[in-house]
């Protein structure tokens, strides 16, 4: 039932929207063939489709400027500009390589040299069905000490479609992508189904043992989210940030937020933390020992950070943070590991047996006050103890979605209390409704039949718990057939 009523309101919908439709307005700035400034030599440009190039327009550079290229509506297509380019990003720009009928990259650069990211505006990138990076600066380049993607002040979005499990391995690009530097500063990021977040292939000299001299990834003062699954959930294969041979580092006032599977974090020599929040709440898409969440040489979390946290892995058997080099990691003099343990250099994550979504590894400065919050399940059962800085948020656990007990069917409601601001030990329950119990009496029966018709015809009144229990039918209303329902539960008659 509930599936033939959606689709009647979803056809009524469409019908009306279809004269609205067709009047709408063609955008002007649009480009449908790939825009090629590899190999331009003299200015060139057009204001109506929002970019203007020139070969020495930054200290004798090449600058592209982009000034809304494309459109919400009607996406430009992809662009690649020549080595040593920067790209002077206003206005809200929006770039797809649908149009390319092929693999293609959406906003490139040239290898053996630099790719700047600059301004003050927005970069929307689609790479449909992950047929390209979104943003990259590719192999080939001999160059090392000239090659790095530069991001600064702007915020870049990218986001990808079609992504499912069977071709992972064959269609899932990068979201951005280095083959050596990359840095971020005052940036925003926000990356959606990439086979990685932000990658970079790195370089560490030959027969180096050393990270002196190899490439980094560095995140300063940004926000950078990494949602790298799709709606299904699938986490199959998909990384957060990795340098091959390098290392990554996180500081300022950075917030990086990562939701992806195995290795959510990868580099070869270390991962530094100095500065800002890093929360890894991501899930491993195996259970072997080769599966980390966090790999790395070490993890080295130093005074400054603001936050360090890692959620369990959720499958038994896979790590939460593996090192190459044992004892190496190191732990900042004014920080405390508030779940887990930092024992002989080794991050130690915390007891959780049961895989119930608690923290791993959490890590704030002494001075911060944190708080205790416990999230119950239906019937009591503890479902995480979390531990939240004085005004933070706690994570909830995933609450059953439902639950069969002999008395009857159970919905889960809500949580009892808010806890996106949390300043004292707090206990959060599940809130639960038995399906059907109109009259909140704990039974089903004629008398909650009778409760909803009053109702029904403005002759009694129903509470708000009494209304959610009633929805049977769960149609975000109350109606004559879930009356009708509720008197087959009572005489004990299974729903259709």
């Amino acid at each position: 039932m509930k599936r033939i009523i959606s689709f009647i309101m979803a056809t009524v919908l469409m019908l009306a929207a279809m004269p609205a439709l067709a009047v709408l307005p063609q955008a002007s700035r649009v480009r449908t063939t790939l825009l090629d400034l590899s190999n331009t030599a003299s200015s060139a440009s057009s204001a109506e489709e929002g970019w203007a190039f020139d070969p020495t327009g930054y200290n004798g550079k090449p600058q592209l400027t982009l000034d809304s290229y494309g459109t919400a509506g009607q996406h430009g297509a992809p662009i690649i500009v020549p080595k040593d380019t920067r790209i002077l990003v206003s206005g809200d720009c929006y770039i797809d390589n649908a149009c390319m009928g092929e693999a293609h990259d959406v906003l490139s650069g040239c290898p053996d040299g630099y790719l700047i990211i600059d301004g003050t505006g927005t970069l929307n990138l689609y790479a449909q069905s992950y047929l390209g990076c979104c943003l990259t600066l590719p192999n080939g380049g001999e160059n090392v000490d000239a090659e790095y993607l530069y991001i600064n002040n702007v915020t870049v979005n990218c986001y990808g479609t079609e992504r499912d499990m069977y071709n992972v391995m064959t269609k899932l690009k990068a979201c951005i992508y280095s083959n050596h530097n990359i840095e971020i500063h005052n940036a925003v990021i926000n990356t959606d189904q990439g086979k990685w977040g932000i990658k970079a292939e790195g370089f560490t000299p030959i027969g180096g043992t050393t990270e002196d001299n190899c490439n980094e990834i560095l995140i300063d003062n940004s926000v950078v989210n990494i949602q790298n699954m799709n709606d299904a959930g699938y986490y199959n294969y998909a990384h957060g940030i990795w340098i091959t041979y390098g290392k990554i580092r996180i500081t300022g006032a950075s917030d990086v937020t990562i939701n992806a599977g195995s290795e959510s974090v990868y580099s070869r020599h270390s991962f530094t933390v100095d500065g800002g929040r890093v929360k890894i709440l991501s899930r491993p898409h195996a259970s072997t020992e080769t599966y980390a969440l966090i790999y790395c040489k070490c993890l080295m979390l130093k005074d400054g950070l603001e936050s360090f946290y890692v959620g369990t892995t959720a499958i038994s058997g896979a790590d939460v943070l593996r090192v190459r080099d044992e004892g190496t990691s190191t732990l900042g003099s004014g920080l405390t590991v508030r779940i887990g343990s930092f024992e002989n250099g080794n991050y130690i994550k915390g007891t959780d047996p049961d895989n119930n979504n608690m923290p791993a590894i959490y890590v704030t400065p002494d001075s911060v006050t944190t708080h205790t919050v416990r999230f119950y399940g239906f019937g009591g059962e503890l479902l995480s103890t979390v531990e939240v800085p004085d005004g933070g948020a706690a994570q909830a656990p995933e609450a059953a979605a439902s639950v069969t007990v002999p008395n009857g069917l159970y919905r889960f409601r809500r949580w009892d209390k808010p806890f996106d601001n949390i300043t004292e030990d707090t206990d959060v329950y599940a809130e639960y409704g038995l399906v059907g119990d109109v009259n909140c009496d704990g039974t089903v029966d004629m008398r909650d039949v009778t409760a909803l018709n009053a109702y029904l015809v403005n002759c009694g009144e129903v509470t708000e718990l009494g209304l959610f229990n009633a929805d049977v039918s769960e149609t975000d209303g109350v109606t004559a057939y879930d009356s009708t329902l509720i008197a087959m539960i009572s005489l004990g008659i299974a729903l259709p």
